[in-house]
């Protein structure tokens, strides 16, 4: 009898999230697929919140793929140059975006500017959590036929 790897499409990832929001300033989590779709979401954030910002974060994920040649790498989109984190400094909030595997990223918002230290801490105790949950999130595939 095998034992199947475990995948962030068949693991209930949400205690992970809610566990982040407990972190200094962070307000919310978001774990998605690189394709837009909701894999978990801290309870504080609602359903359809949830699904606008998966798509969001999604395209700005997209969008940092295509910025090699900026960096001097012509004709790069990602193999490279892939994304480690991208932070959006807001007035009152900061907005973090993590590769968190292969198909999938990591949003998570935070109260204060990018300078604060509760953002900080906010990305030492995402990339903990990540690094933690690596294997799942390494192992993703879409349930389904779809």
């Amino acid at each position: 009898m095998t034992t199947e790897q475990p995948t962030a499409d068949s693991t209930d990832l949400t205690w992970l999230l809610n566990n982040l929001t407990r972190e200094p300033g962070v307000i919310n989590a978001l774990l998605f697929t690189t394709d837009g779709l909701v894999l978990a979401s801290s309870d504080a954030l609602a359903t359809d919140d949830a699904e606008r910002t998966a798509a969001a974060l999604c395209g700005v994920k997209s969008l940092q793929a295509d910025l090699g040649a900026f960096c001097g790498h012509p004709g790069e989109t990602g193999s490279r140059l892939r994304m480690r984190h991208v932070v959006s400094d807001l007035k009152d909030a900061t907005v973090l975006l993590f590769a968190a595997g292969s198909r999938t990223g990591l949003g998570v918002s935070v109260r204060g500017d990018s300078m604060s230290q509760e953002v900080s801490l906010a990305i030492t105790a995402t990339l903990k959590m990540i690094s933690g949950m690596r294997p799942v999130l390494d192992a993703r595939e879409r349930s389904g036929s779809a």
